[in-house]
């Protein structure tokens, strides 16, 4: 998990800060990295977790990418797309008053979002890399133990 949000961080700066041809590359990486993290997560929920309880933490993994598409795509992105585009029609000497729809040209209208989006994938690469280091005694042990002591207890 650790190693596929690196991965869309490193494609969420590709679109930040574009060269020719990046941004291409750009959504190859995020959208492997966004299809990777899923099935990733559930099997950490249910490994951590167990089937017990799986359905309901299921559904709240499967919340949190609603939930993290909607404020991190509407209320960040859109916020800093329009104050960007304001940036951008004050340069040209009008208001908001003379436009009907407020447009950006370039670059520099989402790199700041971009921006936050890389450092929001990293901080879960942190979190990521500090689950791998509090579970690696669990790992080395044998994880199914308890599944076989349940099965033959019933």
């Amino acid at each position: 998990m650790t190693l596929v949000l690196l991965l869309s961080c490193v494609g969420h700066l590709l679109i930040a800060f574009p060269t020719p041809g990046s941004v291409y590359v750009a959504s190859v990486i995020i959208r492997f990295s966004f299809g990777a993290q899923l099935p990733l997560l559930f099997a950490i929920i249910s490994e951590l977790f167990g089937l017990k309880y799986y359905s309901t933490l299921f559904n709240c993994g499967q919340l949190a990418s609603p939930l993290g598409s909607y404020i991190l795509n509407v209320k960040v992105t859109g916020m800093l797309y329009d104050r960007e585009a304001l940036k951008e029609l004050a340069k040209s000497g009008r208001d908001r008053s003379s436009v009907k729809e407020l447009i950006c040209l370039g670059s520099q209208c989402y790199r700041l979002a971009f921006s936050i989006l890389a450092a929001v994938t990293f901080f879960g690469a942190v979190v990521s890399l500090i689950l791998v280091v509090r579970t690696r005694e669990f790992y080395k042990g044998d994880i199914y133990k308890k599944f076989r002591d349940e099965a033959e207890d019933s």
